[in-house]
C-alpha cells in the first residue's frame, strides 16, 4: 500500500516534507486501501467458519471410513486418505 500509494501520489523531490495536494493524495489513497481492505476482511470473517465446517466434515468422513476400512467393512481401494 505505501509503494503505490508513493507511487501514485509523491513526484517532488525537492523538499523533506509533502505538498499539500501530494499529502491529500497519499491520505486517499491509503483510505481507499484500507476500505478494501476492512470488505475482504468481511467477506473472509463470514465465509472462514463455512469453510472451516466443510473441512471438518471432510475429515470426519475420511476418518470413519478409514476405521470401516480398517474393520473389513470396505475394501482397501475404496478409503479416501485424508
Amino acid at each position: 500500500m505505501s509503494h503505490t500509494c508513493f507511487q501514485n501520489c509523491v513526484n517532488n523531490f525537492y523538499s523533506r516534507d509533502l505538498a499539500s495536494d501530494e499529502e491529500n493524495c497519499v491520505d486517499l489513497c491509503a483510505k481507499k486501501h484500507i476500505k478494501v481492505n476492512h470488505k475482504v476482511m468481511g467477506v473472509f470473517m463470514e465465509l472462514q467458519p463455512m469453510i472451516i465446517n466443510k473441512r471438518m466434515e471432510e475429515m470426519n468422513q475420511a476418518a470413519l471410513q478409514i476405521e470401516q476400512a480398517a474393520a473389513g467393512a470396505l475394501p482397501q481401494d475404496q478409503v479416501v486418505s485424508a
